[in-house]
């Protein structure tokens, strides 16, 4: 947090212009970010300035400053200076949003409360659901220049965003900083303040993962094996199987990828060993494998040991893997030689399994796909097309179709 904040008021400092600070970085490191700015709220932080957060959904330009305002009019209720009316703001909308509305706010605000406006004034917008990227990108381009032409040089809006993947690579006037972190360094400071006892092995086994998961991150795929290797050393030790399940399935992943297609696949099976029979890691561990074969054209190996899966899953109640490995079976079944009968099986058994799930489950599930497929198969104006539709309409909707897209596959 310390080395945040340094690194924060640095970037403002050298800014002071700047209406917009789009703040980059891995998913973990704009997590600290956004918590240190949750740590500005307390009231035991050491800062002078204004930090506010606003996390609502955004579904309309036109309405999204208004709920801000609504938020920060209650919190303005229990402000111990707030000896006036929460400012009210005359706001015609002439942009195609309303973002100059809060900034107008703000400004009103700061000229009952001088002291204010000698204050930074920080807002940090986070929806966690954005209908439309492109008008929320016109919302925060409006922002800017509404307060460009209030003169109000104090106000900063806030984002977080991937370093690569950037959502708001052309918002215009912004100032890009990254925040980078030794998730090693700290994990490891971490474990040596919750766990001050030396040679705990639950703690150096969730170290050694989490040294290796950042390793993996940055490429050190050397480094991220041997703390993999040491980990499984660990777990065989303690005579934790699905520990050590969950560090062979890493280490095969880091083999595979760096091209070591011969352990990986021993790394594999010797998880399908440690994992042992009708257990939930059992029928993950034997899914995962089928899909590394998928991904090296093992298609008849790979049907074998979804299969198993399927059988592991039935065993133990899990209609989830149960019916997400009957779908990749049915795939792999359909072939110019094949024909269809095969995979209409493996498709009509998926269904069947999707009726029997709870319907918040079903609606997560990949029936709308597989009903979809079965669809073409049987022909829309069949019989059994004609009832698999009215079936899928009464479940999710008249617009079910819309929800066929392919599932993400498994890796």
């Amino acid at each position: 947090m310390v080395k945040i904040d340094r690194r924060w008021k640095q970037v403002v400092r050298e800014n002071s212009q700047s209406p917009l600070f789009i703040c980059l970085g891995e998913k973990h490191e704009v997590h600290l970010f956004e918590t240190y700015f949750k740590y500005q709220l307390r009231e035991d932080a050491r800062t002078n300035d204004v930090y506010l957060i606003h996390y609502q959904d955004f579904t309309d330009p036109l309405t999204y400053g208004e709920s801000l305002l609504a938020e920060w009019a209650e919190a303005f209720k229990s402000w111990p200076q707030g000896t006036a009316a929460w400012p009210g703001v005359d706001f015609t909308v002439t942009t195609g949003t309303d973002a100059g509305r809060p900034v107008a706010a703000l400004a009103e605000l700061c000229r009952l409360y001088p002291h204010l406006a000698e204050q930074h004034i920080f807002v940090q917008i986070a929806p966690t659901v954005v209908s439309d990227f492109d008008a929320l990108r016109n919302w925060i381009s409006d922002w800017g220049r509404a307060v460009k032409k209030g003169g109000i040089s104090k106000l900063k809006l806030v984002l977080t965003d991937h370093h690569k993947h950037q959502t708001y690579k052309k918002a215009a006037d912004a100032v890009r900083f990254r925040i980078e972190t030794d998730l090693t360094a700290m994990m490891q400071h971490a474990a040596e303040f919750t766990n001050p006892k030396k040679g705990d092995p639950e703690a150096d086994y969730q170290q050694q993962i989490l040294i290796a998961s950042n390793q993996l991150s940055k490429g050190n795929y050397n480094l991220a094996v041997a703390a993999l290797e040491k980990a499984v050393r660990i777990a065989r030790r303690q005579k934790l199987p699905e520990a050590e399940v969950t560090a062979r399935l890493m280490l095969a992943q880091c083999l595979a990828a760096e091209g070591k297609t011969a352990p990986a696949h021993s790394e594999y099976q010797l998880a399908i060993t440690a994992a042992g029979e009708k257990n939930l890691v059992a029928a993950q561990i034997h899914m995962n494998y089928g899909s590394f074969l998928l991904s090296q054209s093992e298609q008849a190996k790979a049907k074998t040991y979804f299969s198993k899966a399927v059988d592991i899953a039935e065993q133990i109640g899990n209609d989830f893997i149960a019916m997400e490995c009957t779908r990749l079976l049915g795939q792999l079944s359909e072939g110019i030689l094949t024909g269809d009968a095969e995979a209409i099986r493996y498709y009509e058994r998926c269904l069947e399994i999707a009726r029997e799930m709870e319907p918040e489950k079903r609606r997560q599930s990949s029936m709308p796909y597989v009903a979809g497929i079965l669809l073409k198969k049987y022909g829309e104006k069949s019989a059994a097309g004609k009832i698999l539709d009215e079936e899928m309409r009464t479940l999710f909707g008249e617009n079910w179709i819309d929800l066929t897209k392919k599932p993400k596959q498994m890796k």
